[in-house]
């Protein structure tokens, strides 16, 4: 067969089994559908990253995916992460819920500055968000806008991440996982030193299973 021919029939059965995506986002609190640019990852494949172009993606094949985006509103940068199930073949199009509540950074490239927020309203005491079909997804303890410590659901109500934080700080001082049927599988300890965090990562009956030394910067 002529190597050229080989080339273009490779070319159109590649292209044909890729899935081409398309997603837009729905505020929940403004119930305004945003079409925002984003970045996609299968959960089995991290660090893999697919940036969209015009909220549009290739994907190879169907699965579980990690989407992240964020969006600019007063000055102020809201980012936030969802998980979607791509199931059809070819074309997948759908609408994903916006969390109410988000880790919200400053417009400026040099600021500092992070909270989270609650929609409009900095995030203090209890908070609660919730999936559409009306399971948690996250509800923690805040001071002022600074997580102390959060759990983290997933879409059919089982508990998936449990984080205290080191108060003041986006830093954590403890995570524990959850298995699917959201019972404690592990659990990971973080420890400051000078200039290093060191993280212990344990099974649910304490043994300890791994150990390595985080980069810190202040």
């Amino acid at each position: 067969m002529n190597r050229v021919l080989i080339i273009l029939l490779f070319a159109i059965t590649k292209s044909f089994s890729q899935i081409q995506v398309e997603l837009y986002f729905k505020d929940g609190c403004e119930n305004y559908t945003r079409k925002l640019e984003y970045e996609i990852s299968d959960l089995n494949s991290p660090g893999i990253l697919t940036e969209s172009i015009n909220s549009k993606v290739s994907l190879p094949s169907r699965g579980t995916y990690l989407v992240s985006s964020s969006f600019l509103k007063n000055d102020k940068v809201s980012s936030f992460n969802l998980t979607v199930e791509i199931k059809d073949f070819h074309f997948f199009v759908d609408t994903l819920l916006i969390p109410r509540i988000k880790f919200t950074t400053d417009s400026l490239v040099q600021s500092r500055y992070w909270d989270y927020f609650n929609c409009d309203r900095l995030c203090n005491g209890q908070e609660i968000d919730f999936y559409p079909n009306g399971e948690k997804r996250l509800e923690g303890s805040f001071n002022k806008g600074k997580p102390i410590h959060l759990v983290e659901y997933r879409n059919d109500g089982t508990k998936e991440r449990s984080i205290w934080y080191r108060e003041g700080y986006l830093e954590y001082e403890r995570i524990e996982y959850f298995d699917k049927a959201g019972k404690l599988s592990a659990y990971a300890t973080f420890r400051k030193e000078k200039n290093e965090i060191i993280k212990r990562v344990y099974n649910a009956k304490g043994a300890l299973l791994n150990r390595e030394v985080v980069s810190y910067k202040n």
